[in-house]
């Protein structure tokens, strides 16, 4: 879906689930610009800077970006992923994840 101009959460590892790892990430920018965004993975409590492993990384106009960061990355029940961009609706997001069950 859209990424928004504000850090918003845009998956929660669900109860009943251990957990999750990622495969895969493909950000996409269907715009005339060049946009930027950032990631955070927060295992718990609250966000911060801390949690960031990407932060303001371009994707030119009308292109993608594979997020490599991302890849690999593992987060547990409750966990949540969060993003952000440069300009709301501009990039969307979509992730490919392994969900490990309980």
């Amino acid at each position: 879906g859209g990424i928004g101009a504000a850090w918003e959460t845009i998956y929660t590892v669900p109860v009943g689930k251990k957990g999750i790892g990622i495969d895969a990430v493909v950000i996409n920018n269907y715009t005339a610009t060049s946009q930027s965004y950032s990631i955070r993975l927060v295992q718990s409590g609250t966000p911060t800077d801390l949690n960031e492993i990407i932060t303001s990384v371009n994707v030119r106009a009308s292109s993608n970006n594979l997020a490599p960061a991302m890849v690999g990355q593992a987060l547990t029940i409750g966990g949540e992923i969060q993003a952000m961009a440069s300009a709301a609706d501009s990039l969307n997001i979509n992730i490919t994840a392994t969900v490990i069950d309980s």
